[in-house]
């Protein structure tokens, strides 16, 4: 039998494999995280961005609540709900055997740890119900404004992104969970170990904050005004700034 997720063989009785049944899980859970994240998101006064969220004054009286985030967390709910009955095996017309649980967060939670979450019959279809919900939490919590551009998934090389706070980082292609730091860094490394990658001051710099070093744009053009930096037609070179960059780091190492 093939996974109804990414088509690859699975044990008899299992609608999808181990791996996917563990990304399953740890979309509910990471979705049990933001239920009070996203119940704090509702008010409208707090600057979009619920894991850390920042209060606004504004000029004309806001709306009491966000009404896309309240749309989101009754889509979260329901689904979460269907997916518990069909997990325990509970026809949804009959209502005496549903033991409705009113905490959302606890039902997620259930739903992880349910024993049948990889043998139920559409398991890859809830997983891409529950995934496409899990993005539009992220992109509710973490507004693509506030989101940037860290480096590309080590499987398909499709670019990803995160907010300043996260740490972990879901490829929307093929699934696969990254640590966001090791994203950066693969991405600088291969940024200054290509001496053809080139780029403005700016984009050096920003380049580099991203990935936890610190170098202004005055600083670049600094070196190049004092003959350490050469600049190109196209720019200036990655790796010579990297270079510059840690220089002195090395060579009190060394000593």
């Amino acid at each position: 039998m093939n996974c109804q997720n990414c088509r690859t063989m699975t044990e008899e009785g299992y609608s999808v494999c181990e791996t996917c049944e563990m990304r399953f899980a740890g979309t509910l859970l990471r979705l049990a995280r933001d239920v009070t994240p996203l119940h704090d998101s509702l008010d409208a006064t707090l600057h979009p961005g619920g894991h850390s969220p920042v209060r606004i004054q504004t000029a004309t009286p806001p709306t009491p609540i966000r009404l896309d985030v309240l749309d989101l967390i009754d889509m979260l709910d329901a689904t979460a709900r269907e997916l518990w009955r069909r997990l325990d095996g509970i026809d949804a017309l009959d209502w005496r055997k549903d033991k409705r649980n009113e905490d959302l967060k606890a039902t997620l939670i259930a739903c992880a740890g349910h024993p049948r979450l990889a043998t139920f019959a559409d398991a890859g279809f809830y997983m891409h119900v529950v995934d496409g919900i899990a993005r539009k939490v992220d992109a509710a919590l973490d507004p693509p404004e506030q989101r940037r551009e860290i480096g590309t998934c080590e499987l398909c090389e499709t670019m990803l992104t995160a907010g300043a706070a996260d740490q972990w980082v879901t490829c929307p292609v093929c699934g696969r969970e990254q640590r966001a730091q090791t994203v950066k860094l693969r991405r600088l490394k291969t940024l200054c170990w290509d001496d053809s990658e080139r780029g403005s001051a700016a984009d050096i710099s920003k380049a580099f904050a991203v990935s936890g070093l610190k170098v202004s744009r005055k600083t670049i053009t600094t070196w190049e005004q004092r003959g350490k930096l050469p600049r190109h037609a196209d720019g200036y070179a990655y790796c010579d700034v990297y270079r510059l960059l840690i220089g002195p780091d090395l060579t009190k190492s060394v000593r």
